[in-house]
């Protein structure tokens, strides 16, 4: 991985899961060199399946007691050396061991620290225990969501907080960090909250609640289910069509297919809605899911279909731009995994090798 946009850059990973293990695996995509901080291979630990994470590939990982001095030794000449170093232990943690920021910092005045955890080292909730649903919980995404039979909120059916809220939170903070070094020289301390990033991801519903009072709920706005035109329906075969038909325009495009011509100036009529929707349930239902995707994703009505994720993995779209790549273990076993897709990611058909490779 040595043409990315991160080439160059060596990040030392403690994470195996979770938001961090995102984190690294995108900075690893952009070009850097992660090498994983393990325990000792005797050690208790949970490893995750091995295809997660893009199964750690082209990652080096090096096995060190962190609780003896030989262990934090051999880590602070890595530290030496190193640019990034990305951590997920609950808060003080990391301080304890003695491969916190201060301790690294003494070896490495320039490098980026990064202490990534579910609620960030300050505030009544640092020290709580969570995961991705708790994430999405805190920072209000559930609230918004569809509701199921029971009135509860829909399972959001991804860990988007892990991904985004706290990967993607990261790599950004990382990333723009490193930039800020090659302008001054100074290394950074980056407290990263995976509730603060579903906080940001929710910032269109939380700033108009803090502008206005009005209380974002499903069905209250046009991004919660609210119109005809930004809604899923069912077509003939039992598939699902997604329509975000926002602008007028397209709107109209819509109408004009379905035969539902005399909606098109009533789009945001509330009165309408339920009419607008019905009409538009009864027209899906009377072709195929492919059939109305062949008819209207091209003609400019933001209509696109529910895929599985069996159909995501062969969607021809995504085939082709090489979305999905070749892996080979260690044993010789090749399967296929989903490869780097994030702008400025190092591209390549592969084989890439699955797994860290252990070094000394």
């Amino acid at each position: 991985m040595t043409n990315g946009t991160l080439a160059g850059i060596t990040v030392l990973d403690h994470s195996t899961v979770g938001p961090a293990a995102r984190a690294t695996a995108a900075l690893r995509d952009l070009g850097a060199s992660v090498i994983k901080i393990a325990a000792p291979a005797s050690a208790a630990r949970i490893d995750p399946p091995f295809y997660a994470y893009g199964a750690h590939r082209e990652m080096k990982r090096v096995r060190l007691d962190l609780k003896s001095e030989a262990g934090l030794d051999r880590f602070r000449s890595l530290v030496a050396g190193a640019d990034v170093v990305v951590e997920a232990f609950r808060p003080g943690v990391a301080d304890r061991l003695g491969v916190g920021y201060e301790a690294c910092r003494t070896v490495n005045p320039r490098i980026v620290y990064c202490a990534i955890s579910g609620y960030g080292s300050t505030g009544p909730y640092a020290a709580w225990a969570g995961h991705d649903i708790n994430y999405l919980a805190l920072g209000g995404f559930l609230a918004t969501q569809g509701r199921r039979a029971d009135g509860g909120p829909a399972f959001p059916g991804a860990t988007i907080a892990d991904a985004a809220g706290g990967g993607l939170h990261a790599a950004l903070a990382i990333a723009s960090a490193l930039v800020r070094r090659n302008a001054t020289g100074e290394g950074a301390y980056l407290d990263v909250s995976t509730a603060d990033g579903v906080l940001h991801m929710m910032s269109l519903f939380v700033d108009e609640f803090l502008a206005t009072g009005d209380e974002i709920a499903p069905g209250s706005e046009l991004l919660t289910g609210r119109y005809a035109c930004y809604d899923l329906y069912r077509a003939r075969d039992g598939g699902w069509l997604a329509v975000g038909a926002i602008e007028g325009a397209f709107f109209a495009n819509l109408c004009r297919a379905l035969g539902c011509d005399r909606y098109i100036e009533h789009q945001f009529d509330d009165e309408l809605q339920d009419e607008i929707r019905a009409a538009f349930s009864e027209a899906f239902a009377r072709r195929d899911r492919d059939e109305w995707v062949s008819a209207l994703a091209g003609a400019n009505t933001c209509v696109a279909p529910v895929l599985s994720i069996a159909e995501v993995a062969r969607d021809p779209h995504l085939v082709a731009r090489g979305s999905f790549v070749d892996a080979t273990r260690a044993d010789g076993q090749m399967f296929k995994q989903l490869g780097p897709v994030l702008a400025g990611s190092v591209r390549r058909p592969g084989p890439y090798r699955a797994g860290p490779e252990e070094v000394g």
